[in-house]
């Protein structure tokens, strides 16, 4: 039984894991990342809806022309359309090329999630909380993405990094705190998120002079919240408040802001937060765990006045909700996946402060870690063999380009219509017969009248496969047509049907 104990002891412990350096730990970690996510992002898969909107946006504008309101609908922080285009002009407007910020956003994330692990807990921490953070599947996926999500969530974490390593330990350095109103200032041209962020890190500035009165800090404070000022304001009133999208947007997303009424903003929050646990742990058996992990982590804080600082990076969840409560911002899915890593270093407080319960605090924690997250990772060998391929458009449209005769029509169903579009000059030339259907949604009548009128081979191209209605109809159709051919892959599909 002696030696049993001796096994869980952190002595033991300490033997099997301190045989290699924290630096060693580190580096494999980000291979580890690197090779994950590299895997998601080498596939190469086709843009899917909302990817092609943007993406049309960067074939079809220059610089100047991305000032102004987006095509489709869209919206998206200037830095990062700037960002891109730059990308597109470098090496193509292609899937790789348009990517690669997103993909290297989520690799340096990983470095700025240890390193704020490093500063507030310890180096072993760091490594436990960004090794975690290589795991959730929703990261993998959005960090090959072409949206801004995964700029948002390393932004979040530069913001937040920088604050806790140069300023909170060292509460005199103004020039650190200036910087930082340089940093934030910029920040806001990338990220919409960024004055959720910039009211925490305010707070976290401002509280501790009411404490210690210094004027030296006091004017390099002011500084910096005036240039966070004098960034967001014309960015506020030129691209976001006189948006024509807004709007629609607004409605678009009806369903992420917080209700009004007791009973709903209880279902609502449930749910949503019952998501964002998943996404976190990449499985649903761990997500109760994941959130358990989470509140003990939060109330710890709480209950301890020297983790106190830790707050800060509850702030945002709270401002959020707010933000979502007034119709503001959203609170959903990919719009609050920056709020992932500093939900796992909530996990992992949670488990520091339970391990400090018993003897053997290294086992404990080896116990909890592996609980949290040997599932999520389990699966990662086959997410590598099968990565995620969405709407993956491309090997459909060059089977028709290989199989379709001189007179066929392509029909691309509207669901199919923005990725159509973006790659309708790779697979089809300009005496090709080629058709984007009109939205059945908005359109029904005319879109039967559109579809009743094609004669001959036509190709039917699916992907996106929304709204139904108009589905319903051509599957229909296609059911009473003759059936020529038919080719699938993940997300799309055609059918050669003779009418």
């Amino acid at each position: 039984m002696r030696k049993l104990t001796y096994y869980f002891s952190d002595e033991f412990i300490a033997r099997i894991f301190g045989k290699l350096s924290d630096r060693t730990y580190l580096i494999a970690i980000l291979l580890f990342g690197i090779l994950v996510r590299g895997r998601q992002y080498l596939t190469n898969r086709s843009f899917w809806l909302d990817e092609a909107f943007l993406a049309n946006n960067f074939k079809q504008r220059d610089f100047m022309q991305l000032l102004e309101p987006l095509d489709y609908s869209q919206v998206a922080p200037i830095g990062f359309l700037w960002v891109e285009k730059l990308m597109g002009n470098l090496f193509g407007v292609n899937e790789f090329s348009l990517r690669l910020v997103p993909f290297l956003a989520s690799i340096a994330a990983i470095y700025l999630l240890y390193d704020l692990g490093r500063v507030l807990l310890s180096k072993k921490w760091g490594l436990l909380i960004a090794f975690a953070f290589t795991l959730p599947l929703t990261l993998t996926y959005f960090s090959s993405e072409l949206k801004q999500y995964m700029t948002d969530l390393s932004i979040a974490l530069l913001l937040f990094w920088y604050y806790y390593r140069f300023i909170f330990q060292n509460k005199q350095d103004t020039k650190a705190i200036i910087t930082l109103g340089i940093l934030g200032a910029i920040c806001v041209w990338f990220s919409n998120i960024t004055p959720i962020l910039l009211l925490s890190i305010g707070l976290a500035l401002w509280l501790p002079l009411l404490k210690a009165f210094n004027s030296k800090r006091l004017f390099s404070i002011l500084t910096s919240n005036a240039l966070w000022l004098v960034s967001f304001l014309p960015y506020y009133f030129n691209f976001i408040k006189n948006n024509p999208h807004r709007e629609g947007m607004v409605n678009y997303w009806s369903s992420a802001f917080l209700p009004h009424q007791p009973k709903e903003a209880y279902e609502w929050i449930v749910a949503t937060f019952e998501e964002l646990f998943r996404n976190t742990a990449s499985h649903y058996e761990m997500t109760f765990l994941a959130l358990g992990l989470f509140i003990v982590g939060v109330l710890s804080v709480l209950i301890r006045k020297t983790k106190w600082h830790y707050l800060y990076l509850f702030l945002p969840i709270l401002i959020h909700l707010q933000l979502s409560y007034f119709r503001v911002y959203p609170f959903t899915g990919r719009l609050i996946l920056y709020l992932i890593p500093l939900i796992i270093f909530f996990e992992f407080v949670g488990i520091e402060y339970i391990s400090g319960f018993f003897k053997t605090k290294k086992a404990v924690v080896i116990l909890f870690s592996l609980a949290l997250l040997s599932l999520a990772f389990l699966r990662t060998p086959n997410y590598f063999v099968h990565p995620m391929m969405g709407e993956d458009i491309k090997p459909v449209l060059q089977y028709v380009k290989e199989q379709k005769e001189q007179n066929d029509i392509v029909y691309a169903y509207s669901g199919a219509h923005a990725a159509f579009k973006f790659y309708k000059d790779k697979y089809f030339t300009t005496e090709d017969s080629c058709i984007v259907g009109i939205s059945s949604g908005d359109y029904y009548n005319k879109f039967i009248k559109e579809f009743e009128g094609l004669k001959g081979r036509v190709w039917v191209v699916f992907s996106h496969m929304n709204p139904p209605q108009g589905l319903e109809y051509i599957n229909s159709e296609i059911s009473k047509s003759k059936q020529l051919d038919y080719f699938e892959a993940e997300g799309a599909k055609v059918y050669l049907i003779s009418k």
